[in-house]
């Protein structure tokens, strides 16, 4: 099996800081290697700092470079202190094979660091426009509490109990068994990582995730790996579901999303417990901690908030926040 089998196979875009090239004297082969390595970072399995990646790996991306060119050039980057290197063995990779392990110092880190391309400076205004119309929204969001409701058994069990050891077992196995020969990811949206962090199973039979840095780990710590086993076992409905954010979601995926999430409004816990939809638009019904059911108004207009169903899914990720719980 190749060394390279946890790298991903792409060739990332080059951008040139002429004036850190200017600074530090770099021929163009070390600076566009020094563009390289900076998107490294970004993707690369990272093992006690160092990113891996092997001369097989820059050769095949940057093809323009010699096997020599290359060594010299990475020297020359070392000497000027833009970067350090060591040979780091590769547990988690067959053979445990000892490669190459780079990183930035905080020299080489100024490299781009003040550049902003025209693209992203658009999106960065766009995004930081929706973030702040999503947090208007969410002030205007009032509780209006309607009758209290008997609890129901689904209800009791909102705060799942603890999976059976010997069904839970099975359920990984079987889990495992088909993502580590089908190579698809297993989800994203989990709680307490970032939503868009994905999560696989690797080569190895391992549960290993990607960062929405795109920066590969597999995951070593026993409570975290329960912690997600566990939390899919008890919402198979997201087995398979990698969710694309960018797109608009349907009331079923609303539904097998969010509801049971727990929501945080005006430093309250409430859960999610429905989503009804009037004239393509969705309306959030939620229950406090005492089982009294609630919609979602308007403090202004004092009316019920109905939402697109995208507009829904961001008002109800930015109310979950970071720590997303259940």
């Amino acid at each position: 099996m190749s060394a390279d089998i946890n790298i991903p196979n792409r060739t990332q875009i080059l951008v040139k800081d002429l004036i850190f090239q200017e600074k530090y004297n770099l021929t163009h082969t070390q600076t566009d290697l020094m563009a390289y390595l900076v998107n490294v970072t970004k993707w690369a399995m990272e093992v006690d700092g160092y990113f891996i990646i092997t001369t097989k790996k820059i050769i095949s991306d940057l093809p323009q470079i010699g096997r020599k060119t290359l060594e010299s050039s990475l020297k020359a980057l070392k000497d000027l202190g833009l970067i350090q290197s060591k040979i780091i063995e590769v547990k988690e990779w067959q053979r445990n094979p000892k490669v190459r392990g780079i990183r930035l110092t905080q020299k080489g880190k100024e490299y781009n660091q003040k550049l902003s391309l025209p693209t992203q400076d658009r999106e960065k205004k766009a995004l930081e426009k929706e973030i702040k119309k999503l947090k208007e929204t969410i002030k205007e969001l009032q509780i209006k509490i309607e009758k209290e409701e008997p609890k129901t058994q689904k209800e009791e069990t909102i705060k799942r109990e603890e999976p059976q050891k010997d069904k839970l077992d099975k359920f990984i196995e079987k889990i495992t068994n088909y993502f580590v020969i089908s190579g698809k990811p297993i989800c994203n949206l989990v709680p307490s990582y970032e939503k868009e962090t994905t999560f696989y199973i690797n080569s190895y039979k391992k549960l290993s995730k990607i960062t929405p840095q795109e920066q590969y780990k597999q995951l070593s710590n026993p409570k975290e790996i329960y912690q997600f086993w566990k939390w899919l076992y008890q919402n198979q409905k997201r087995v398979g579901d990698k969710i694309d954010f960018t797109k608009p979601p349907t009331l079923k995926e609303l539904k097998d999303r969010y509801i049971n999430r727990t929501i945080k409004i005006d430093k309250k816990s409430y859960t999610i417990i429905d989503f009804t939809l009037e004239e393509n638009q969705v309306k959030i019904k939620i229950k406090d901690q005492n089982q009294k059911t609630a919609f979602l108004i308007n403090s202004k207009t004092k009316k019920e908030v109905r939402f697109d169903l995208d507009y829904a899914q961001k008002v109800i990720l930015e109310v979950l926040g970071v720590d997303i719980c259940f």
